[in-house]
């Protein structure tokens, strides 16, 4: 488990507070229990998406739509980013679009707004489904990704766009009471338009097996923080819960059949920035 192992390295800590170091790992003998699972999907080999078709196809059935984040959630515009693409970090902390790499079958990323009302300001929200190759090659994202965060506490998105006071975190299937994703990042801070007051930001990302989904919020003025990750998490959870049913064995969906309900996080274009 990458993640596992960049936790480590970076003496990060869980949402416990706690070290996040994993189970010890020992070789196996004679009379020892059977190793605890390392995936939160009960996967079924025959589902899973081995070209980008098939890729795309999934990514379709499992990506939110406006209703998944409430009634009064509308499609943005543009609505959908060029699937042809994703977003980069780069060693200078600014994203840029680039083209996919070609451990990536397929990525789509939509975007959605929550109109002003009851004295709140306009939340935007992006939603991203990406499928690799294969799970290691998912892994190898996420556990990239939690490096770029480490490593930039402010991001630059252009435009006089920034996130700032970044605060991150991660857990692994089996840590602090994650038992719904294979991986699970966590980042939150502020967002700070041109001329604008900071506003919350929030960003999930969860992966089951090849398939990582992700949801940002920049919030409205007169949001809280709890507020922007809530929107993130139930959101993200959701998705989750239909690749688990895609790509579960039959009547599994997933292990436990919830997918990430009552998961606990918060809520971040190509990789829902």
């Amino acid at each position: 488990m990458l993640l596992a192992a960049v936790l480590a390295l970076a003496g990060c800590t869980g949402d416990s507070g706690k070290p996040a170091d994993g189970p010890a790992r020992a070789s196996g003998t004679r009379g020892d229990p059977a190793p605890a699972p390392t995936s939160a999907l009960d996967a079924d080999p025959a589902k899973a998406p081995r070209d980008e078709a098939a890729a795309r196809t999934l990514i379709d059935e499992v990506i939110a739509e406006p209703a998944l984040f409430g009634p009064e959630a509308v499609a943005a515009t543009p609505y959908e980013s060029d699937p042809g693409g994703w977003s980069v970090l780069g060693d200078d902390c600014v994203w840029r679009r680039e083209p996919l790499p070609g451990d990536v079958l397929a990525t789509l990323s939509r975007h959605f707004e929550v109109p002003p009302a009851a004295g709140k300001g306009t939340a935007r929200l992006v939603a991203v489904v990406t499928v690799h190759r294969t799970a290691e090659e998912a892994d190898w994202e996420n556990a990239g990704m939690l490096e770029e965060m480490l490593r930039c506490p402010e991001q630059r998105l252009g435009a006089g766009e920034r996130l700032t006071d970044l605060i991150s975190s991660a857990s692994y299937y089996g840590d602090s009471a994650n038992l719904y994703a294979d991986d699970v990042l966590r980042e939150s801070g502020d967002y700070r338009g041109a001329g604008a007051a900071p506003v919350p930001y929030a960003w999930m990302q969860m992966r089951l097996g090849q398939v990582t989904v992700s949801v940002s919020v920049r919030a409205g003025r007169g949001y809280d923080m709890t507020e922007a990750q809530d929107i993130g998490r139930e959101a993200g959870v959701r998705m989750l819960r239909r690749v688990a049913d895609a790509l579960g064995r039959d009547g599994t969906g997933g292990k436990s059949g919830k997918s990430g309900e009552g998961a606990e996080g918060n809520g971040a274009e190509g990789n829902g920035r």
